[in-house]
């Protein structure tokens, strides 16, 4: 037995070099990838097909095989944008394209509230019912979209950036904002 063989055993051997032989094969470039989201503004008028208009954007950037193996969602009902998994190499190239307005990294947002009876407005004396109430979850409210809504205000603010490239489209009782 040699110093080597004692070292290593021959099950050792094999993994390494499976392990190796996955990582040139599988297109190991020691490059970190992060999902990032390629944001493209608003939807086109006519026929326009997003999901493949974002895999010949990515296609460009990345080549054939490696735009299926990297796109992750297609937005193609209100805005037109995507999420891929991108090197930051390859996110400032898609960033450079006309069409992209912006690519930031997507990130996980945390939850709001875990005490929706103070969100909701009520106090603990509040009469309970705990047969009732178990199991029970408040997950959204939604109390719809008021333009009238302070959230929407533009007081204070001057016109938009030139180089703001976004639609507004105002429609009978609707009036757009700054």
């Amino acid at each position: 037995m040699t110093a080597m063989s004692s070292i290593i055993s021959p099950y050792h051997f094999l993994l390494i070099l499976l392990v190796a032989a996955h990582s040139i094969c599988c297109g190991a470039t020691g490059k970190e990838k992060d999902v990032y989201i390629v944001y493209m503004g608003s939807l086109p008028e006519g026929q326009y097909s997003p999901t493949s208009h974002h895999l010949s954007l990515l296609e460009e950037v990345l080549g054939e095989s490696a735009a299926t193996e990297s796109i992750v969602r297609s937005y193609t009902r209100s805005f037109n944008a995507f999420a891929a998994k991108l090197s930051n190499e390859e996110q400032q190239r898609i960033a450079s394209k006309k069409e992209v307005l912006s690519v930031f990294p997507s990130r996980t947002l945390q939850l709001q509230t875990t005490r929706s009876w103070e969100f909701i407005g009520l106090t603990e004396t509040a009469k309970r019912n705990p047969t009732v109430e178990s199991d029970v979850i408040i997950g959204v409210l939604d109390t719809g979209i008021w333009p009238e809504s302070e959230s929407f205000s533009d007081k204070g603010y001057g016109p938009p950036p030139k180089k703001w490239k976004g639609a507004c489209k105002g429609g009978s009782n609707f009036t757009c904002n700054k």
